[in-house]
């Protein structure tokens, strides 16, 4: 009796690291007190969703003005749908890709290619990677802050990438990357303790241990033949970071 009661206090809230009391009996994380409600660690067995929105439409509605149904409080998945809309236009449309494409040489005649280079992508597999990466984390951060924050951490730090890049580089730049590194480096300040596993890690690793893990090998790459827009990626991160900790102090 004593060694089980040992062991439930080694346990780990899933959602701030402090020692967990009890296991929910929808999604079997470990949580202490605070976060055992549904609502508080975002179970996905409850169905709490729909009472939550319901809460929440006050505050959608003074955010956006207006509700927008199923993506109400979901605008990951919106922007989700957006990217893989405008890829499809990428393959169809001849000329699409050339006019929103971000050319660091021309960004002052091209100002709106910091925001639309983010709706682009280089192939499939670029395309799969990034909107893998969007479904894991952009709901979870979304949630935690609010939709409007939420667009605001993408998008800023989409377009601070874009400013670094075409400082730093003189090839054409596409891709959610530096965006999504925002949305990551945003999600580890507020929830530093959350898990995460890494192929070919056996064990989760913690995501402020993830962050510095990605930082240290995107500035270990820079310089390398990979067309990969290294610096965007740390960029992106960099802004994540900083709206995190000012997301935090509210």
């Amino acid at each position: 009796m004593v060694r089980t009661t040992t062991r439930a206090t080694r346990a780990r809230c899933t959602v701030c690291g402090r020692p967990a009391t009890q296991k929910c009996k929808y999604c079997g994380d470990s949580l202490c007190e605070e976060h055992l409600p549904p609502e508080k660690h975002w179970c996905v067995g409850s169905g709490f969703d729909e009472v939550r929105r319901k809460e929440n439409k006050k505050e959608i509605r003074k955010n956006f003005g207006t509700n927008f149904g199923v993506f109400s409080h979901n605008y990951s998945y919106l922007l989700l749908l957006l990217i893989s809309a405008s890829f499809a236009l990428q393959l169809l449309v001849p000329g699409y890709e050339r006019q929103l494409v971000l050319m660091p040489a021309h960004i002052s005649e091209r100002p709106w290619t910091l925001v639309t280079h983010v709706f682009l992508h280089g192939g499939l597999w670029h395309l799969f990677f990034n909107m893998f990466f969007l479904v894991f984390f952009g709901p979870v951060l979304e949630r935690k802050i609010g939709s409007s924050k939420f667009l605001l951490v993408f998008f800023g730090s989409g377009i601070f990438a874009g400013l670094v890049y075409g400082l730093t580089a003189i090839n054409p730049s596409l891709g959610a990357s530096g965006a999504l590194y925002g949305v990551f480096g945003a999600l580890a300040v507020l929830m530093p303790r959350m898990r995460m596993y890494i192929f070919p890690l056996p064990v989760p690793l913690e995501m402020w241990m993830v962050v510095i893990l990605f930082a240290v090998l995107n500035f270990l790459m820079i310089g390398s033949a990979y067309p990969i827009a290294f610096t965007a990626h740390l960029a992106g991160l960099f802004f994540g970071l900083l709206a995190g900790v000012g997301l935090k102090r509210r």
